[in-house]
Parts: structure tokens; C-alpha cells; sequence
């Protein structure tokens, strides 16, 4: 029992000491600081890089075609039947003198004439001329090829002539000058390719660009011709000739058609050269 009595003796006194002991003060209180980090976003900007455009490369062609498909360029002198043969100046010479390469054959392998064979286009250019049908070229295609866009190497081998003056055609034409409805370069100039003496009116039209052996009509008789042939004829000029038509000195054709035949037959603005020279420099 004095146990007992002892125990819970101890047990008050120890409650009534803390009773009496104060409390500090909360601003006493010593608590461990906690460090906060605040997270700053930074945006990196690239620098623009500037791109330069691509300056396409300008499409030198260096390629010859045949003007028949039936024919290759090595073949097709066999088939020559009017050579070129240089006329004078300032005179639109008939026989013996010629303005370009006459290509005919009546048998030659499967074929029993040369009627109706397709005539390509010996280079890439663009369709400056459709003659419809008048004396004397008949259906007739001429294609400019710029000088600038052959291959220089080409260029040499076809070596055109170099820019001489023009003439004044023969009086017996009444020349009389007129304006064209297109503007000639002074800079540029162009190898023109006549088609000429063709089938029919040309599945083409002026202004249409011409690939490398495309097909621009097909052989026929027409025009001042006696038999199936395609009359083959090169000049050198001006750039950006389009002629409407042309025809030769008569009655039945136009003062306009007049004018353009006579510019370009006999004045020399477009010089003459024997396309042989083109069709040989393949090789």
C-alpha cells in the first residue's frame, strides 16, 4: 500500500513541474530553412539561315536528230535528190541554184514512196512559222533554235556563218517596206529550220516548243513541187521572227505575204547556209 501510495506521489509532481515550466515563444523557434529554386524558361532561337535559290542550268542541247524518221543522219545522204547550192544576193534564183536540200526516194525497203514518212524536228526550239499551203513552199513549219541554248562545241562543228549585211532584193519585186507584227532582237540570233512541201497543215501551232526528233508534219507534194519530197532549208538571224505567212511575188498572194517572203529569201536579214552543215556535225 505505501507502494502504491509512493508511486502516485511521483506521478503528480512530475504533472505539476511541467505545468510550470512557460513555453518559448514561437518566434524563438528555430525551424530549418527550405530553399526553394524558381525555374526560369529560356527559349534558344536559332538563327535563320538564309537559303539561296537555284539558279536552274540553262539547257545547252548538244543532240541532233534526223528530219525523217525513216532515216538516220548517216542514211539520209543517200537519199539526197537537189542539193544545196548557194543563190546570189539579192536574187531568188531558180535552177541550178537551190536554197536548201531536197530528201525523195521511191523504193527503199518496205516503203514504195516517201509520201506520208514523218519529218521531225532536227533541234529543240520553238515553232516561229506555219505557212499554209502557198507557192511556194506549200505546208510549211520553221522552227527557231536560239544560238545561245547549243552546246558550243556543237555550235563550232555546225560553224553558221557570221553576220554579213543585207541586200536590197532585185526591183523587179517593187519593194516596198513595212513593219513586222513581232520585234527582232539586236542582240540574239537564231538558226531557222524550214519543213517544207509537207502533207497536210501541221498538228502544231506557232509559239509551241519542239523537243529533238518530236514530229512536225509529214512529207508531201505540195507547194511549188513536182514529186513527194521534203525541201530542207537553214538561215541564221534575228531572234523572235513569227511570221504570219509568206508567199511568193504574185497576184494571188498578199502585199503582207509579199514583204515577209522577200525578207526572208532575199534580203540576207536571214542568211542562207547549206544544212548539210548541220546534219553532218553529229559526227
Amino acid at each position: 500500500m505505501k507502494q502504491f501510495l509512493f508511486g502516485m506521489f511521483v506521478i503528480v509532481s512530475m504533472a505539476l513541474l511541467n505545468a510550470c515550466i512557460p513555453s518559448p515563444p514561437v518566434d524563438d523557434i528555430q525551424s530549418t530553412p527550405v530553399y526553394t529554386e524558381t525555374f526560369t524558361p529560356t527559349l534558344t532561337i536559332e538563327p535563320t539561315k538564309t537559303q539561296t535559290p537555284n539558279t536552274p542550268t540553262p539547257f545547252l542541247q548538244s543532240q541532233i536528230c534526223s528530219p525523217l524518221k525513216t532515216e538516220s543522219l548517216q542514211s539520209i545522204k543517200e537519199i539526197i535528190t537537189q542539193p544545196f547550192k548557194q543563190p546570189r544576193m539579192g536574187i531568188d534564183d531558180g535552177p541550178p541554184t537551190h536554197h536548201g536540200v531536197d530528201f525523195s526516194h521511191y523504193r527503199r525497203g518496205d516503203l514504195i514512196s516517201i509520201e506520208g514518212v514523218t519529218v521531225q524536228s532536227v533541234l529543240a526550239g520553238e515553232v516561229a512559222t506555219i505557212i499554209n499551203n502557198q507557192y511556194p513552199y506549200g505546208y510549211t513549219v520553221i522552227i527557231e533554235t536560239l544560238i545561245d541554248a547549243i552546246d558550243p562545241e556543237l555550235l563550232e562543228k555546225i560553224n553558221p556563218p557570221i553576220q554579213s549585211p543585207t541586200v536590197i532584193p532585185d526591183p523587179k519585186f517593187n519593194w516596198e517596206p513595212q513593219e513586222f507584227p513581232f520585234e527582232l532582237s539586236d542582240q540574239k540570233r537564231s538558226i531557222y529550220i524550214v519543213y517544207a512541201h509537207l502533207l497536210s497543215y501541221p498538228e502544231i501551232h506557232v509559239g509551241e516548243e519542239i523537243q529533238c526528233g518530236q514530229q512536225v508534219g509529214q512529207v508531201g507534194n505540195t507547194g511549188d513541187s513536182s514529186n513527194p519530197h521534203l525541201h530542207f532549208e537553214s538561215r541564221i538571224g534575228p531572234s523572235g521572227a513569227r511570221f504570219e505567212s509568206m508567199a511568193y511575188y504574185t497576184t494571188q498572194s498578199t502585199k503582207s505575204e509579199r514583204y515577209n517572203y522577200l525578207v526572208w529569201r532575199i534580203s540576207n536579214l536571214f542568211q542562207l547556209f547549206d544544212p548539210m552543215l548541220l546534219l553532218n556535225a553529229y559526227e
